[in-house]
C-alpha cells in the first residue's frame, strides 16, 4: 500500500513538471542573458560527422568550457564559448580554443526541464600527435542535444550530449578530422 501511494505522488509530481509552469512565467526571454561552466568527458569514435568512420587513435580527455551568452529570441542563446581540453590517452596532451559562433535552440521556455539542440565553431590549439590531424591550429565544430533543468531560483544545470571535431578544413595533409563523443555538466545562470 505505502509503495503504491509513493508510486502515484511520484508520478503525479512527474506529470506536473512536464507541464507548463502558471501562464507568464517564462524562464527567460529575449532579455535574457546567461553564463556558465561546462565540464566532462570525451572519447573518440568513429560514428561521428563529419569525417565519418576516420577516426581510428583511442583518444579520451576530460573537458572544461566557460560559456557567456544572450538570448536572441524567447527560444534561441547564442553564446561564446572557451575550449579546454586535457588529454590522458593516447599521451598527455592539451588544447585550447575558442568556438565563438554557438548556439543553443530550447524547444520550450516555460517548464522546469527544457531540450534543447545544439551546435558551434572556432579555432583550436593543440598538442595533440595523432595521425588524424597533422597540423597545431586547427578548427573545432561540434553539435548535440541537451537538457536544461530550471529551478524556480538559482542556477540551472545543463546536460549535454555533443559529437566533437577537431580538423584543419582541408588545409593540410589528408585531414581525417578527430570526432569525440562528448557528455557535459554544467552550471548556467540566467541572468535578466
Amino acid at each position: 500500500m505505502v509503495s503504491r501511494s509513493l508510486f502515484l505522488s511520484f508520478s503525479l509530481s512527474f506529470f506536473l513538471s512536464l507541464s507548463p509552469v502558471w501562464a507568464g512565467d517564462e524562464r527567460f526571454d529575449s532579455k535574457s542573458r546567461t553564463q556558465g561552466l561546462a565540464w566532462g568527458w570525451g572519447h573518440s569514435w568513429s560514428p561521428g560527422f563529419p569525417g565519418y568512420g576516420k577516426t581510428g587513435t583511442g583518444i579520451a580527455f576530460f573537458a572544461f568550457h566557460p560559456q557567456m551568452g544572450w538570448f536572441v529570441t524567447d527560444r534561441l542563446e547564442l553564446y561564446g564559448e572557451a575550449t579546454l581540453l586535457l588529454y590522458d590517452e593516447p599521451e598527455a596532451a592539451k588544447s585550447a580554443g575558442l568556438a565563438g559562433l554557438s548556439g543553443r535552440y530550447h524547444l520550450w521556455n516555460d517548464r522546469s526541464w527544457i531540450p534543447f539542440v545544439s551546435a558551434g565553431s572556432g579555432l583550436i590549439w593543440t598538442s595533440l600527435d595523432v595521425v588524424e590531424i597533422d597540423r597545431i591550429f586547427n578548427f573545432q565544430l561540434f553539435f548535440g542535444a541537451g537538457l536544461r533543468l530550471l529551478p524556480a531560483k538559482g542556477p540551472t544545470w545543463v546536460l549535454e550530449f555533443r559529437n566533437h571535431h577537431i580538423s584543419n578544413a582541408g588545409t593540410a595533409g589528408e585531414n581525417l578530422g578527430i570526432n569525440a563523443a562528448t557528455v557535459l555538466i554544467g552550471v548556467n545562470w540566467i541572468l535578466r
